[in-house]
């Protein structure tokens, strides 16, 4: 009796491990799930694709779903899984960075020998990208720092296309031009009001853009302001492109009319005036070369 009596704990001992084993999820646990999360964010900031890492995704959250079910021997087979996808999108990151280095120079050495024939916000767009491929570089994203870096050489073609078009209307749009339109109404002759725009390019590359209106413009509303808006402008291929930094209102008036029996009553409701910076580019405009000439008489 006493050889049954210490056999039987000595084979449920085991037995009993097993099964917790078991329900710990067979070694996997949240620590490892965890840092295999970690690996696949930190391949996907530098700008691995989604192709690259999506199985691995797809078996961490299996086994997550698995080890928060106890169900061992299912997250143990899915966390399998995700190790083997993940160590083979690590290794394959390493590959595609070991020769990213020069292509990334040459790309970029590529687009700076072609800024040579280019001016204003065609040669300024190389630069902005330029600074971009720099900065993924400088941290060392080198997959975001090469895909920046051939957009960079694609766009290249459009560049120069509208460097061309600038070249030509570069002389054609400096000096003054005016848009201006009368309403005026059939059945109420008092309806006269004059709106006004202007453009000044000066030639060193500043503008003035005026807009005003003044008269009655419908039966029961006279209208008087004038607003000016102070900048610089480029080219943008054959489109014109206002960089605005100040907006001043000059002037804002509107008379209104009230009727009570034959008795008509005009008040004059007078709008706020103010002269203020301008760093948001909420103000800047654009304006093609075709439709300046389309719209606007060039007086000057």
């Amino acid at each position: 009796m006493s050889k049954v009596r210490f056999l039987f704990p000595a084979l449920a001992l085991p037995f009993f491990a097993l099964i917790m084993l078991a329900g710990c999820g067979g070694g996997v646990n949240d620590k490892m799930l965890d840092d295999a999360q970690a690996r696949i964010e930190a391949l996907k900031s530098k700008g691995l694709p989604d192709d690259q890492v999506s199985s691995a995704r797809v078996y961490l959250y299996q086994a997550r779903e698995y080890h928060e079910k106890k169900n061992g021997s299912a997250a143990k087979k899915a966390a399998d899984s995700m190790k083997v996808n993940l160590e083979k999108a690590e290794a394959f990151y390493q590959q595609e960075v070991a020769t990213l280095g020069p292509k990334i120079d040459a790309a970029k050495a590529t687009a700076l020998k072609a800024k040579e024939e280019l001016s204003g916000y065609q040669a300024r767009k190389v630069d902005s990208l330029a600074r971009v491929v720099d900065s993924f570089k400088r941290i060392e994203w080198l997959l975001q720092a090469n895909n920046k870096a051939q957009d960079l050489v694609a766009l290249l073609p459009a560049l120069k296309e509208d460097e061309a078009k600038a070249a030509r209307i570069r002389k054609m749009v400096p000096g003054d031009w005016v848009f201006q339109d009368q309403a005026k109404s059939v059945e109420d002759k008092n309806v006269n009001a004059v709106t006004r725009k202007a453009f000044s390019f000066g030639k060193d590359g500043k503008v003035v853009l005026t807009e005003s209106k003044k008269g009655q413009s419908s039966p029961f509303l006279k209208e008087d302001w004038e607003f000016r808006s102070y900048g610089t402008y480029d080219y943008k291929g054959d489109t014109v492109v206002l960089s605005i930094s100040r907006f001043h209102i000059v002037k804002q008036m509107f008379t209104k009319a009230s009727v009570a029996g034959d008795k008509v009553t005009w008040k004059d409701e007078p709008g706020p005036t103010y002269d203020s910076a301008i760093t948001d580019g909420s103000q800047d405009r654009t304006i093609t070369y075709e439709d300046l000439k389309l719209d606007f008489k060039k007086v000057k």
